[in-house]
């Protein structure tokens, strides 16, 4: 072989590998970049929606650990894009574990809510007994109730306070979700036996229940005052001796007390069963009893009244043309009266002095007024006053026996609601029907009305309010022999001296 023919194959050798190596020089690497995104977010609690306290929060597989801000706001960033967990935990709260995906340059928001875990919390103590002493008895119509009561876990405490008096078929929540260790309970009966509990929660575990207590309340005091004032928008009946007031009834609308003879009882007039009826009590106003079956009706209901027989056996009351006597314990009715055609009854007052009852009839409106006496054994009445201008009130007769004492408007006023502008206490003498002014003193623009004789007959008990039909009325006393008026009781009417 020729040199020439053996170099050929090695020049073609090195030229490709010259070619290779220069296209090898100019080959490029690429490596893909790392791409960042943020994650911000909020932890509260789901049941009130505030911050939670004492977080810490992991984020996996990145490593990263925070806790959040006072407000419960938290950010990461830089974070590469990518899947994450989001691990928050919380003393009480469970655990909560959320998957969360980041972008390139984007802010994935977060709100993470915790939940309650009942089991790493420890319940409340159970409430224990400050006052009053078990079974003992208090002073007064209120007592203040105090309990103790603590949590290892310094958690805020919520009371609820329940409370039964002994015959009652159910306790009554008296307070609710209070933050306090004691509660004054106001306007208990007297003479009864209260029952009360606790029940305690730190609003994450489960309620915890104390005992049941008791205590008592002492015998009612002997207040001399009867009256009825608004409560909660309806009348009810209270007693007081000017320095102390004690609420009598409390459910449904009761107006008009009215002291037995012995001062043992007060009956009074109720709605309790929609129809105005006569109820009796003793004297807490406690073991009420219905004492009508008709009920009582003929004028407006708080103009009608009614009395007691001078023996205490029997309760007269107006119903429309009829006036009715029956026991206090409801039985044995009667018609004692009846009202001339055209009349109704709508009060009467009766003395042992004669057995004589004195009644009070309306006509055709509320300013036909007329007065009788009728002798309780025949029923026959005998017109007293009638005809007079002004609107007359019920009768109330003195101790004696000669007098009755009724209110009367002086000013010839009429309208339709019945209004008076100047109605004064007047003593009827029963024998001749003549007048006696016992309103000296008396402000201009005011009523005086619903006299009663005090139990020994010196002085008379009687209601001042304003004329204008709205604002509440104030009790008075004045002399029976001559004008000497005496506030009371502010914030009452229909007032009985017992």
């Amino acid at each position: 072989m020729s040199p020439s023919l053996y170099l050929r194959p090695c020049l073609f050798i090195a030229f490709i590998a010259i070619i290779s190596g220069l296209f090898s020089c100019n080959e490029e690497t690429f490596v893909e970049p790392t791409r960042y995104g943020s994650v911000k977010g909020k932890v509260l609690s789901l049941k009130d929606k505030t911050p939670v306290t004492n977080v810490l929060i992991r984020i996996s597989p990145s490593g990263k650990s925070l806790e959040p801000d006072a407000s419960g706001n938290f950010e990461v960033t830089d974070l590469p894009t990518g899947s994450y967990t989001v691990q928050t935990s919380a003393d009480k709260y469970k655990t909560d574990i959320t998957s969360i995906q980041v972008l390139e340059s984007q802010v994935t928001d977060l709100a993470i809510f915790l939940t309650l875990d009942r089991d790493q919390n420890k319940a409340p103590s159970r409430p224990s007994l400050v006052l009053p002493a078990e079974g003992v008895s208090v002073t007064g119509s209120s007592v203040n109730l105090s309990w103790n009561s603590s949590d290892s876990d310094k958690d805020s405490l919520y009371y609820n306070v329940l409370l039964f008096k002994e015959g009652q078929s159910s306790s009554v929540p008296i307070a609710s979700g209070i933050r306090y260790d004691s509660l004054l309970v106001k306007n208990l009966d007297y003479k009864s036996t209260y029952y009360w509990q606790v029940v305690v929660t730190d609003s994450v575990s489960n309620p915890v229940f104390g005992e049941v207590w008791s205590f008592k309340t002492e015998d009612a005091p002997d207040l001399p005052y009867l009256f009825s004032r608004k409560s909660d928008g309806l009348f009810q009946i209270f007693s007081s001796n000017t320095t102390e007031t004690v609420q009598l009834t409390r459910n449904n609308a009761n107006w008009r007390p009215v002291a037995s003879p012995n001062r043992k009882q007060i009956a009074f007039i109720s709605n309790a069963q929609t129809e105005p009826h006569i109820f009796v009590s003793d004297l807490t106003g406690q073991n009420q009893q219905q004492v009508t079956v008709v009920p009582i009706g003929g004028v407006s209901l708080t103009e009608l009244s009614f009395c007691w027989s001078p023996n205490g056996t029997e309760i007269l009351y107006p119903a429309y043309d009829k006036l009715y006597a029956v026991h206090p314990d409801g039985t044995g009715l009667r018609v004692v009266a009846k009202a001339p055609a055209g009349q109704f009854f709508a009060g009467a007052d009766w003395t042992e002095q004669g057995n004589l009852i004195v009644a009070r009839t309306t006509g055709g409106s509320e300013y036909e007024n007329f007065l009788y006496t009728i002798p309780a054994a025949t029923g026959i009445l005998k017109l007293l006053v009638g005809g007079k201008p002004g609107k007359i009130g019920n009768p109330a007769i003195s101790v004696d026996g000669k007098q009755a004492a009724v209110s009367m408007d002086v000013s010839n006023f009429s309208n339709n609601e019945g209004r008076q502008l100047d109605a004064h206490i007047f003593q009827i003498n029963l024998a001749n029907g003549s007048m006696t002014d016992a309103s000296g003193g008396k402000a201009p623009g005011t009523n005086d009305l619903d006299p009663h004789y005090s139990p020994t007959g010196a002085r008379i008990i009687f209601t001042n309010m304003a004329n204008d039909g709205n604002s509440p009325g104030n009790i008075y006393t004045t002399s029976a022999l001559g004008p000497d008026r005496i506030e009371l009781i502010k914030n009452g009417e229909l007032s009985y001296w017992r």
